[in-house]
């Protein structure tokens, strides 16, 4: 259901940083209030309602409008068409094997053309065939005429991952996988995919980083952002109240992995460069990360807040959305500079915008 929340619009401007006045203060971002910390100088508006536990969600890069929202306690993909508009429409995605391959979805990125992965939250039995460790990401069609959440229009699966929370796209069809089981930042290379409904997944490379580092919070995504002109990844480490990053090219080949149940090349990475990106900050359960015009912004799964950092990780803004404790997960920009997010407590998307 549309606009069921609304507050009042007082500023107007772009998303971005603002140009302060002189002796104004500090000058935020647009899109949280310009440092006004104040709701009602933005837009919140409620999209839709009646999800089940959504945790992330994320725009078709190649689909004006499409929203596809990940709905863990279903098991299945909601997409929404023309978002936002008077045409706005819904559809589910759930088949056969999507409670395997589709179990749990914590967190989703679009890759190259044609294909998104997810990341689920996993690390129980999903299949009688298989072990309850037997979970990781998975690769999938982005056309909604093959896609079906399940087994018959997967490309590709690799299985050392379980409860994933956490994704982000390096390039070609190679992913990062915030591995809650393993306590680690892992490198998912699916290389060639096996066709929809295929098993041969021989040619995966998996490279597991800085295993232990990083926390695990139950039910709560730690969402991944990669920046790709720096290599660096960061991860909000929500158990760990904070936010980290990875130097992608650092470190050396370590110790094999298992179990390998893929046939794959797996290994450790050892001594790679990781360090806390924001030392002090009153961020409780990071979980949602997004990087929009050089900014950086975290939703606060414990608070509501979203927070803004610039690329020294120092807060240069934040907003109380009021939508309370236990909500807020993942967040995407949409190309016109409102962000959305997932209310998963609520079942509900929201769009802040400022226009």
């Amino acid at each position: 259901m549309r606009s069921l929340i609304t507050f009042s619009l007082l500023l107007t401007g772009c998303s971005g940083k603002d140009e302060p006045a002189e002796d104004s203060g500090p000058a935020g971002v647009s899109i949280l209030g310009g440092y006004s910390h104040a709701l009602e100088s933005v837009s919140l508006t409620e999209i839709a309602g009646g999800l089940d536990m959504p945790r992330d969600l994320a725009f078709n890069p190649e689909v004006a409008d499409e929203l596809w929202v990940t709905n863990d306690s279903a098991e299945d993909m909601i997409v929404f068409s023309n978002i936002n508009t008077d045409s706005q429409s819904d559809e589910d995605y759930r088949s056969s094997g999507s409670t395997h391959f589709f179990a749990r979805p914590a967190a989703l990125a679009f890759g190259e053309s044609g294909t998104l992965a997810t990341a689920q939250d996993e690390d129980e039995i999903t299949q009688a065939t298989t072990p309850a460790d037997f979970m990781g990401p998975t690769l999938w069609p982005s056309d909604l005429d093959d896609f079906d959440a399940g087994h018959s229009s997967h490309l590709d699966m690799l299985h050392n991952s379980p409860n994933g929370v956490g994704i982000a796209w390096e390039a070609e069809n190679v992913y990062w996988i915030f591995d809650g089981y393993h306590g680690s930042l892992t490198r998912y290379d699916f290389g060639d995919d096996h066709g929809q409904g295929g098993a041969d997944h021989s040619d995966g490379e998996i490279a597991r980083y800085i295993e232990g580092e990083v926390g695990y919070e139950d039910d709560v995504s730690s969402h991944l952002l990669y920046d790709a002109t720096t290599s660096l990844l960061y991860a909000a480490d929500t158990a760990n109240g904070r936010i980290t990053v990875l130097d992608t090219t650092s470190g050396d080949d370590g110790s094999r992995i298992s179990p390998n149940y893929d046939a794959a090349d797996q290994y450790e990475v050892d001594d790679a460069d990781f360090w806390t990106f924001a030392e002090e900050t009153d961020l409780s359960k990071p979980s949602g990360i997004e990087m929009h015009e050089d900014v950086i912004y975290v939703s606060d799964y414990a608070t509501g807040s979203i927070f803004a950092f610039d690329l020294d990780g120092e807060v240069i803004d934040w907003l109380d959305t009021g939508l309370g404790a236990d909500t807020l997960m993942g967040m995407a920009f949409h190309p016109d500079g409102s962000l959305y997010m997932v209310d998963s407590a609520g079942g509900a998307i929201f769009r802040l915008a400022v226009e």
